[in-house]
């Protein structure tokens, strides 16, 4: 039996605080008991909101060249490797040591190109990058078996004229084996969507890419562009894209879904998603030359979380097609897109009040099955016309999202004299990669507030990346006995550490730390071989 001070101890904490006692042992003399409790080194109130910890800005390229139109990756089965690049230079790196110091990739196999960037990891630590080559606007896939340090050529589409690339993976419809899958415009065909797949069977082993299937209803009015391609649970594919106008709207977001993915059965018939009054080519203060468009994502959750098979839906609307006040907004669906939810305002500044958010990105946490979103906001400028950047995410499958976050450290602006004569401000799109608990966004930045762009401040862009960290109380999963040995699981987040502590009594404890383990975004044992007669045990993250 426990001590009477133990006894009333127990029986004073609350049952929301998530503490485990196990009994093994035996024998009446061997009572062994564990104490499962959620702390951090920091005071943690359980039961609370989730909160985001925003790490230093990294500067990225620290280059004397325009940097913008960015994409970033990290690669699940070693979560501090990254890879970046962007449109506007071509600049392309890889990082070792989770975003603190890059290393430039050597893409020379892959041709000239002008950018149109996309890149992607799967889960053998395949690197797919696709981009437009200089020659006629083919789409180039590149792979990297070697987290971005070299890319080979890997597949180049036969159609010419095409835009707006974008590179997805995930499973297929065949037990066992992964896919990659690329979409775009094909332009000679009036806007026609096309999407190729290829199967995926481990590290450097990528079959063929299957023939250009253009997705319904795309050629002629209905043509789209601006898309993005996803890959859900069962290998099922899913396009989206926005109508091209050519104007400030209104507009219509549209699907496609291939119910069997890299099977014989093809994209089926467009329907709408959601109407959105941001066009193909819409004003704002701080994107005056480049322009905006609605920018929809889509992510579908593959992740063993409440909400698994849940498809999300992201693009930027607005009150009018002549108001500066862009929103972001997510919808989700749980039958494959036949049915969608109502929208989910993602920014948090107050309704109305005229400010610009625009060229939003979305990820998906595999190992949670949280949804983050980043975007350039003008909330903090007089004249919303200079940027920060935001995010947030969702635990509760997109009905809401935290409190938004400053991403950025400092306030960048594309209406200096560098960046207004290129015509291209900020680009059509940012990056943004989210694992084990951990995203990465990826813009650009001229606000120097790294002090290491070349150029100075408000000149040219530089690439900057910064580590967001989503805190939640340390969750102790199974804790048990294993001969000798007590065992305890805990759900980690890349780049924390993980201790399990004991001590022999709560009354005047004293703990003593025994083991650890490094979080790499998965579930992982923590051990004690050194068992007493009674023992409580703590998990503390740091």
């Amino acid at each position: 039996m426990l001590t009477p001070g133990i006894d009333r101890l127990l029986t004073r904490l609350p049952g929301h605080l998530g503490i485990r006692w196990v009994r093994s042992g035996k024998s009446r003399r061997v009572c062994l008991w564990l104490l499962c409790l959620a702390l951090t080194w920091s005071s943690v109130t359980l039961g609370a909101l989730p909160t985001l910890t925003v790490g230093t800005n990294v500067n990225i390229t620290k280059s004397t060249a325009n940097n913008a139109e960015e994409t970033i990756a990290i690669n699940p089965k070693n979560p501090l490797n990254l890879f970046a690049s962007e449109t506007a230079s071509l600049a392309t790196k890889y990082s070792l040591d989770g975003g603190l110091t890059w290393n430039n990739c050597n893409v020379t196999a892959l041709g000239a190109s002008i950018g149109d960037v996309a890149g992607a990891f799967d889960d053998y630590s395949n690197l797919f990058l696709v981009e437009l080559s200089s020659s006629s606007f083919h789409v180039v896939v590149g792979l990297s078996t070697n987290g971005g340090a070299t890319f080979s050529l890997l597949y180049q589409t036969a159609s010419s004229g095409n835009d707006q690339p974008s590179v997805t993976v995930g499973p297929s419809s065949t037990s066992g084996q992964g896919s990659v899958w690329i979409t775009y415009t094909d332009n000679t065909g009036s806007g026609r969507i096309n999407a190729q797949g290829a199967a995926v069977t481990g590290l450097g082993h990528v079959g063929t890419f299957s023939a250009a299937q253009i997705a319904p209803g795309t050629s002629g009015a209905n043509g789209g562009d601006y898309g993005d391609i996803v890959v859900g649970p069962s290998g099922q594919v899913m396009v989206t894209y926005q109508s091209v106008n050519g104007s400030e709207g209104p507009d219509d977001i549209w699907i496609n879904l291939d119910a069997d993915g890299l099977g014989a059965g093809g994209f089926g018939t467009q329907s709408i998603a959601t109407a959105t009054h941001v066009g193909s080519f819409s004003t704002i203060p701080a994107q005056p030359k480049r322009k905006i468009d609605a920018e929809a994502g889509l992510a579908w959750d593959r992740s063993s979380g409440p909400y698994h098979g849940r498809l999300y839906l992201l693009y930027t609307d607005r009150p009018s097609t002549n108001s500066p006040d862009t929103d972001i907004y997510v919808r989700y669906s749980t039958n494959n897109g036949t049915n969608w939810s109502s929208p989910v305002r993602v920014n948090d500044d107050p309704i109305g009040n005229g400010k610009s958010q625009f060229l939003p990105k979305m990820a998906l946490d595999q190992t949670s099955g949280f949804i983050a979103v980043s975007f350039y906001d003008c909330r903090n400028s007089a004249g919303n016309n200079t940027t920060e950047v935001w995010a947030t995410v969702s635990t509760n499958g997109g009905v809401s999202f935290l409190p938004n976050v400053k991403v950025s450290a400092g306030v960048s602006s594309a209406l200096v004299s560098a960046i207004a004569g290129t015509s291209f401000d900020y680009g059509d799109y940012t990056g943004l990669t989210f694992y084990g608990g951990v995203f990465y966004p990826c813009w650009a930045d001229n606000s120097n507030s790294t002090g290491n762009n070349p150029s100075g401040a408000l000149s040219n862009f530089d690439m900057y990346t910064a580590r967001v960290t989503v805190n939640l109380p340390v969750v102790m999963v199974n804790p048990r006995r294993s001969g000798k040995n007590f065992l305890v699981s805990v759900q980690t987040t890349v780049g924390k550490t993980y201790y399990l502590q004991s001590a022999p009594s709560l009354t005047n404890p004293f703990w003593t730390t025994g083991t650890n383990v490094v979080g790499n975004g998965l579930l992982q044992d923590l051990v004690d071989t050194n068992l007493a007669t009674q023992k409580f045990y703590r998990v503390l993250a740091q």
